[in-house]
Parts: structure tokens; sequence; C-alpha cells
């Protein structure tokens, strides 16, 4: 089955694909000559294109019909944070949605902008997005959707279901590192590169999506004739679920916060108890040492130089040492 991570024919170039819909939830695939000689009469136009295409730009430009100053806001690499701002009856979008391409990280996010119109939607992606091929894939088997609005919401929704996937996947990556902590005294030195990893991670996913709510949540509110009221309910659920993946982000971040403490409080406790096994063996060792320093010293007068004096002297610091030790065990020095 073709994909997007195959290489596209010459006269498709910038178009990924162009689907014309049936309005019954079918489609049909159409050539780039067909979209050219498209109309709105003909039926509902979905075209998908690659915005590091040149071929691109030159439709969009050209062939398009979108006024120049949203055009400009469109092809604009720079113009990526999410948001959502209509034009009579037109809807421009952009979103972010997650990296899963090989050798990507799910927090280098790619932007998608969606241009809707009541009988058309352009969507553009600078790499290739797996979930684009499942609403082809639903629409190729009759199970997609029928109109502008049920599009619009396919794409929010299977956007927003990546999403969850991401960070279902951290989430179960924190909840393994949490068990190990509680489960064992031991550290392990892998667990806070991990962590922080993983705190990273959230950081810059919820800094994309923050806006990303906002975004969601004023497509909702537009007023376009090709949106109804299921419509509009279904993209006020769409901008909640996007509040509620960002409050997980943040309760995944503070758990991961709280596991690193309690990493970094181990380490102290036992940094401490080893200064404090330290300090109880200098502690009886000192006067031991100063004992046996005085008996070495040669000069005359020095006691114990009878026989036996070496005996009698090595049972005196044991003596002293095993009385030292008991003193600071009763101290609860150790």
């Amino acid at each position: 089955m073709a994909n997007e991570l195959q290489i596209k024919t010459p006269e498709m170039q910038g178009l990924v694909f162009a689907l014309l819909l049936d309005g019954q939830g079918g489609c049909t695939e159409l050539s780039r000559e067909e979209v050219e000689h498209w109309k709105q009469s003909d039926g509902f136009l979905w075209l998908h294109w690659d915005t590091s295409a040149v071929d691109t730009k030159d439709y969009l430009r050209l062939k398009s019909g979108i006024p120049p100053l949203v055009l400009e806001t469109l092809v604009d690499d720079e113009e990526d944070r999410p948001r959502c701002m209509s034009f009579g009856d037109n809807l421009l979008l952009f979103l972010r949605a997650i990296n899963l391409n090989a050798g990507e990280e799910p927090d280098d996010m790619i932007s998608l902008r969606i241009w809707a119109e009541k009988n058309r939607l352009i969507t553009m992606r600078s790499d290739p997005m797996g979930f684009m091929w499942d609403i082809k894939r639903h629409l190729e088997i009759k199970a997609g959707a029928s109109d502008a609005g049920e599009m619009l919401d396919e794409v929010l929704s299977l956007t927003l279901d990546k999403i969850v996937e991401a960070v279902s996947d951290i989430e179960d990556n924190i909840d393994f590192v949490e068990d190990k902590i509680m489960d064992t005294d031991e550290m392990d030195e892998d667990f806070m590169p991990k962590l922080s990893e993983f705190r990273r991670n959230l950081t810059e996913m919820r800094r994309y999506l923050a806006p990303q709510r906002e975004a969601m949540e004023m497509v909702s509110r537009q007023m376009l004739s090709w949106l109804d009221s299921k419509d509009r309910f279904f993209m006020h659920e769409n901008a909640n679920r996007m509040l509620r993946i960002i409050e997980d982000i943040d309760s995944l971040r503070e758990r991961a916060k709280i596991n690193i403490d309690e990493l970094t409080n181990r380490g102290r406790e036992q940094m401490q108890q080893n200064m404090n096994t330290l300090s109880v063996l200098a502690a009886i060792f000192i006067p031991l040492t100063f004992v046996t320093g005085l008996f070495g010293m040669n000069v005359g007068g020095i006691p114990g130089q009878s026989q036996g004096g070496f005996s009698n002297t090595c049972i005196v610091l044991i003596v002293i040492g095993l009385l030292l030790a008991i003193i600071f065990k009763k101290l609860k020095w150790y």
C-alpha cells in the first residue's frame, strides 16, 4: 500500500494526494491535471500538500485562489504557532502534530497548516504524517467524512489521538521508573537521566500545545456556514480534550520532578550516611592513634616496657575502641 514515505512521481511533486469526496463517506482520487480542472460544483475536494516542495508554493500562489494576505501567512515558514482565524466563510488553522517518523523525537512536533472552505480543504505539512493516510483509508472504504465540517473534525481528532499516544508512552515509562524507585532502595544510575529526558520532552510538548487548545476552541466559535451545531459541538469537545492532554502533561511533569527529587534525596541520605560512618570511625581511631603514638616515642620512662607490655597495650586499645563504639551507638551516631 502506498504511503507518504514512498517517492512521489514527477507529475505529483508537492501534491501528496488529492481526493474528491462523494458526500457519502467515500472518495475518488484525482490526478494533478484533474485537480487543476476542479470546480466547486464537482464536489468537496481535499488536497494534501508537502510544503518542502517548490511546486506547492507555485500552486498556492498561482492556482489556489486563496487571498494574498492569507497566502503569505500560509506559506511563511516562520509562522507556525497554533492559531485560528476566519476570513469570510473560510478558515485558516495552524496546528502542531506529533512527529512519529523514524529517528525523530515526538516532541519535535510538525506544523500542520489548514485552509478550509465550504467545498475544499487544503492541508499542508513539511514532514510525513501517517494519520493523514488513516483518513484517506477511511474514505477509500467509504467510512470517512462527507463534508467540510466532518473532514475538519476528523483531522483534529486524529491529530489529538497521536498526541495522546505519545503522552501515554511517556506516562508508561514514568510509571515503570516510579515503580522501580518505590520497590527498591538501590540507586540505578539510569533513572535520573531517563526522568530528566521525559521531563524535557513533556516541557517541549507543552510549549507547543498550550496555544493549540485556544486555537481549537476558536474553531467552535467561528460563524461559518458549513459548520452546523453538531460540528461545533465536536470542535468544542476537541478543545476540551486538548485541555485534558495539557493537564496530563502538567501532571506527568510534576511526577517526573517528584521522582527526581526522591532520587536526589536518596543520594543525599546515602552520602550523609557514608559521612556519618567515616566520622564515627575517625572518632574511634583518633584516641587509639594518640595512644599508639605516645607509646611509640623513643624516650625513657614509657610505661609498659616490661615483658608483656605490647600485649597489655593491645588489650587496652581494643577495650577503648569497644567502649567508644558502644558510647557512639548509645548516642545514635550510627
